[in-house]
């Protein structure tokens, strides 16, 4: 079943308490009562566990992101009495504001899975986890970061929280996403390393629901690459889709395509993309692949014969395969402007929108 959270502020605007309001179902499964409220509260995995009695052991243990990893505490369930002549009480659990934080509950989003057992209570949050797509082909110059920015934004436009990380400490996002003479004034100085690291960093706002962390630096440690797939659990808590424009010749590129659920190929229609191509399905599998989309296409008897051949390698897969984005000179000026394609009401960006939606809405 599922409980809201009812979160209560004191008059300056500070957090003053949490609290979920306890039924009958959970005092039975506890075995409490007003007069037998002791339990035992902890936390581990994203779960909270609650059971009748007192531990020896209490402890609260945070990541370097400030999230609660491992918490223990003696409390007690509070039966308020309703009525002065009357023996009803209401029953209610307090929750450190430091879980609240953690599961991420505002006043907006607060709530969360309550299941019941043989003594003992557990409340979950999972089903907030976002989802994470790297965009992926062993050649340069296809139009990753492109194709990047223009499924994120379409993402954000439908209402959903995107992050963007990249593995290019070049960081040419930003080209695609800002007018030249406002990049200067972008300030790069503590990105994805610093958070990896730190639990701290800069994101920078990209359009409304659409942010990016930047690179610092293409060098990678071993520490960094194993608490990379933290943070992105991490972020996963935060937005709803986590989108990696990567460079495959980087170590980070095997652990973003580790951390993620699916991979987007972008495709030229020429043969050393084909084995690009081909090369990443069988690298991850053709189970791993969500779509691939051609990008920059011209309608010559070349590119046409190669288009037919990767349609014959999809065939009979789940893979999306949207019509191709045509090179066109109204895209190349959007990108000139640090525009994307859905702030344009032109009609030759249609179709481009069109093959974009045709991923977006199997993400």
């Amino acid at each position: 079943m599922k409980k809201k959270v009812g979160l209560f502020y004191k008059k300056n605007g500070s957090f003053n308490n949490a609290v979920i309001t306890i039924d009958k179902g959970i005092i039975r499964a506890l075995d409490i009562s007003k007069d037998d409220n002791e339990i035992i509260f902890t936390m581990g995995n994203g779960e909270i566990l609650l059971k009748k009695g007192k531990s020896q052991d209490e402890k609260e243990i945070k990541d370097i992101h400030g999230d609660v990893t491992e918490y223990i505490k003696n409390t007690t369930i509070n039966f308020s009495k309703v009525y002065k002549d009357k023996d009803y009480y209401v029953a209610k659990l307090n929750i450190p504001f430091s879980i609240v934080d953690t599961f991420k509950i505002t006043k907006d989003n607060n709530e969360v899975n309550i299941t019941t057992g043989d003594g003992w209570v557990k409340i979950d949050r999972k089903e907030r986890i976002g989802k994470v797509y790297t965009l992926k082909v062993n050649k340069g110059g296809i139009g990753k970061t492109f194709l990047t920015v223009q499924l994120a934004h379409g993402l954000a436009m439908q209402g959903k929280r995107v992050m963007v990380l990249t593995s290019d400490s070049q960081n040419n996002i930003i080209d695609f996403t800002f007018p030249e003479e406002k990049q200067e004034a972008i300030e790069l100085k503590k990105g994805l390393r610093s958070w990896v690291m730190t639990g701290k960093g800069d994101k920078i706002k990209l359009r409304k629901n659409l942010d990016f962390i930047p690179l610092e630096s293409s060098l990678f440690t071993p520490k960094f690459l194993e608490r990379l797939p933290v943070f992105i659990e991490h972020l996963k808590r935060d937005y709803d889709y986590v989108l990696i424009d990567s460079i495959p010749t980087m170590k980070i590129d095997t652990e973003f395509v580790k951390c993620s659920d699916k991979i987007i190929i972008p495709a030229f229609c020429d043969i050393p993309t084909l084995k690009g191509v081909i090369n990443v399905i069988e690298e991850a599998g053709i189970n791993k692949i969500k779509g691939i989309i051609i990008n920059l296409y011209r309608n010559t008897v070349t590119q046409k014969e190669i288009m037919l051949k990767l349609k014959n390698i999809l065939d009979q897969t789940d893979v999306v395969f949207p019509k191709p984005i045509k090179e066109t000179s109204i895209i190349e000026t959007l990108v000139k402007k640090g525009k994307t394609v859905w702030e344009s009401r032109a009609k030759a960006v249609l179709d481009a929108q069109n093959s974009l939606l045709d991923i977006i809405l199997e993400m």
